[in-house]
């Protein structure tokens, strides 16, 4: 038994350990997921921010390029222009404005270009997807680190001159660096129409892969686009594949930022919170322990009480079949008595009854002497005597009543409360008015009278 209860306050313990790394995993799961719903949020009004900038820088400029683009503008002025427009770009996320041809060859710079941008200039794009109908892209990647934002602007004497604003490095860094450390493993993206990466930002150790673009772009679901589509969903929040993604439409639909985050393991958690799982565990065991302490004791408590009862009933008994008495054992917990062999013999023709409850023993006593019985009982009960001795009258199986001496004793338990009452009943001999009161209550019972 003792190993069984160990077992089970083990397993409780186990199972309770169980509980708190489940209710932590889904505690810092739905912590990662509004940490990145939060950076999302705060990274599509960056981003939109940027986006504003960036039109703004080339509206301002873009007048001034094609003007001085002219076939009758000097070199002189077209110098000058060039310097006028860099002194525009510094304090905005333009970095250099690349004037293209009809096939995308550079006719002229306007900002210091960098290097690693001039290999990825291209014509005008076109989203391709768009079927029959040309859809202008407005942002595309030129380089790594770099991106690329296309407008046409008009010429004096009729026609369009396409342009591309090369983009600062750090163009967007707010947005993306919002989702980047969202939390573990956070990383972050900016698509075009055409779902290519723009440009991207992770955490450190990490990056955002051709993986991860993908899954950004089977969540958000483009499918092929006219002028009078919408791009992709506005808002997208859910987890797949062990990610956790938050995605957010960037400038009206043309864009879509995209924040992916790793969904926490819970190895990760239990590391990361292995001071308090140490100190729930060492507790758990202290309670364990202590409980099992407690248990014990009260087990040793009730054995040493029910040893000492034992005892004295085992002494009341071997006492009384040396003397010819009964014993009769009456258990104050659960209210039962247990009757001995010899009262059996001596007072039920050898049929010892089954345990019965204190009515039914009180039953069998004479009613004249039932009064006084419970009352020296109820002195036992209160503790107020541990020793009686009186005569009662008992019913025999015959209807007879016999008188029997009885005397108790209380035993009481560890708690110094009355716990058992140990009742030894031998018969008196019946002296002639006791024999004449016998045999009154035999003729009466038959029908006759007794003559005097």
């Amino acid at each position: 038994m003792a190993r069984a209860l160990q077992g089970i306050a083990l397993c409780g313990v186990i199972l309770g350990l169980i509980l708190y790394v489940w209710i932590a995993v889904q505690n810092e799961t739905g912590a990662s997921q509004r940490r990145l719903a939060d950076a999302a949020a705060a990274g599509q009004v960056a981003a939109d921010a940027e986006m504003a900038r960036i039109e703004a820088a080339a509206e301002r400029t873009a007048p001034l390029i094609a003007d001085a683009m002219r076939a009758d503008v000097s070199a002189e002025d077209l110098r000058k222009a060039q310097a006028q427009v860099t002194d525009m770009l510094s304090s905005t996320p333009v970095l250099a404005v690349a004037v293209l041809d009809g096939k995308g060859g550079v006719l002229s710079v306007f900002g210091p270009m960098p290097t690693d941008a001039v290999g990825g200039l291209a014509p005008l794009s076109s989203s391709q997807r768009a079927g029959q109908e040309l859809l202008g892209l407005d942002l595309v990647p030129v380089s790594r680190l770099r991106a690329g934002f296309y407008r046409e602007a008009e010429l004096t004497g009729g026609g369009r001159l396409p342009m591309i604003f090369v983009l600062r490095s750090g163009a967007f860094g707010a947005a993306l660096d919002a989702g980047a450390s969202a939390g573990s493993g956070g990383r972050a993206a900016l698509f075009n129409l055409d779902g290519k990466v723009v440009r991207s930002s992770s955490a450190p150790g990490r990056a955002f892969t051709p993986a991860d673009a993908a899954l950004a772009g089977a969540a958000l679901g483009w499918q092929p686009l006219h002028k009078d589509q919408v791009s992709a969903p506005g808002r997208l929040s859910g987890s797949t594949d062990g990610a956790f993604l938050e995605a957010r439409s960037v400038a009206g639909g043309r864009l879509h930022i995209a924040y992916l985050g790793d969904e926490p393991s819970v190895l990760t958690i239990v590391a990361a919170r292995k001071t308090e799982f140490l100190a729930l565990f060492g507790v758990s065991m202290l309670a364990l322990v202590l409980a099992l302490s407690l248990i014990q004791n009260e087990w040793r408590r009730d054995d040493a009480e029910n040893e000492d009862a034992f005892l004295v009933l085992a002494q009341a008994r071997a006492s009384c079949d040396l003397l010819d008495a009964g014993v009769i054992d009456w258990s104050l917990r659960d209210g039962r008595i247990v009757y001995s062999e010899g009262w059996a013999e001596m007072f039920a023709r050898g049929v010892k009854p089954a345990s019965e409850e204190a009515h039914d023993w009180i039953s069998r006593i004479h009613p004249q002497d039932q009064d006084a019985a419970r009352e020296t009982y109820q002195s036992m009960l209160d503790g107020r005597v541990n020793d009686i001795e009186h005569r009662i009258r008992i019913r025999l199986p015959s209807g007879l009543w016999v008188q029997v001496l009885e005397r108790g004793r209380a035993v009481s338990g560890l708690d110094g409360k009355p716990a058992r009452i140990v009742l030894v009943q031998t018969p008196q001999a019946a002296d002639g008015a006791a024999l004449k009161e016998t045999l009154n209550g035999l003729v009466q019972s038959k029908g006759y009278a007794l003559a005097g």
